[in-house]
């Protein structure tokens, strides 16, 4: 028997806090310049050009330019910028219920690995509680060695927030090979499952009303085993390989 084992978990840690620096400014609210017109309107973004005696230039969020006269414009300020809603409007928030989570990701390795980065689709149904607890059932396609199908239970738990939530999350399962065994020449394929852990970190961003885009940084065990049978010998071999990885997911959550 052999094993391929990796030492990408001792990574995981800075690419957790890598992580955490780049999803943080959503958090935030930004600076922004604003011009108020005088029939009512308001252009968010960046002041380009200003002649307080003759016009304004701005460039909006989306990256248009904008050019209106000073005769039209009623005031000029710099405030935060609350990511599209007033403060009097209610937080959309992550309620209890069913959920359903559909993400794609890949487990990413070392170039020296005979695969570098295994693709995998998965989907996860189950119910959060209103006090930030989900419980689910998991399974989908993953393509190591050959096509597996993963059976798991999700856990997860909301850490804080309304609209953008950061959370802790572990699974366990196991996976079973979808391909059937197989022959070249004098030499047949059996192919077995293997157990399946991940844990890690993500976020949900809730966009509109029973939406959110979720992404998630995990470290993910998983094995994998064939064996190999020369007919002509009558020899057996048993071939196990054991992915320590880093997992990367992106999807979306429907409530």
């Amino acid at each position: 028997m052999k094993n391929h084992r990796s030492i990408i978990f001792k990574k995981s840690i800075p690419l957790i806090f890598l992580m955490i620096v780049v999803v943080s400014p959503l958090l935030l609210a930004q600076e922004t310049d604003h011009v108020y017109l005088k029939s009512g309107s308001v252009i968010r973004g960046k002041i380009v050009e200003i002649e307080l005696a003759d016009h304004v230039k701005i460039e909006d969020m989306c990256g248009n330019i904008w050019y209106y006269k000073i005769t039209d414009v009623e005031k000029i300020t710099s405030e935060p910028f609350e990511s599209g809603f007033s403060k009097d409007q209610e937080p959309l928030d992550f309620g209890a219920g069913f959920v359903n989570m559909t993400s794609i990701g890949c487990l990413a390795g070392s170039s020296h690995n005979s695969q570098v980065a295994p693709f995998s689709l998965l989907m996860v149904n189950g119910y959060r509680s209103s006090d930030g607890f989900f419980t689910g059932i998991g399974t989908g396609i993953e393509f190591f060695s050959t096509n597996y199908l993963p059976l798991f239970l999700d856990l997860r738990y909301d850490l804080f927030g309304t609209d953008v939530v950061p959370y802790v999350m572990a699974k366990g399962g196991y996976g079973l090979p979808l391909s059937s065994d197989r022959s070249e020449y004098d030499i047949s394929y059996e192919y077995s499952g293997g157990f399946l852990f991940g844990t890690g970190i993500g976020l949900k961003i809730r966009t509109r009303n029973h939406f959110a885009w979720d992404i998630e940084l995990l470290y993910r065990y998983q094995e994998t085993s064939y064996k190999e049978l020369y007919e002509w010998n009558n020899q057996e071999y048993e071939y196990t390989d054991i992915f320590n990885r880093i997992e990367i997911r992106l999807g979306f959550y429907i409530d």
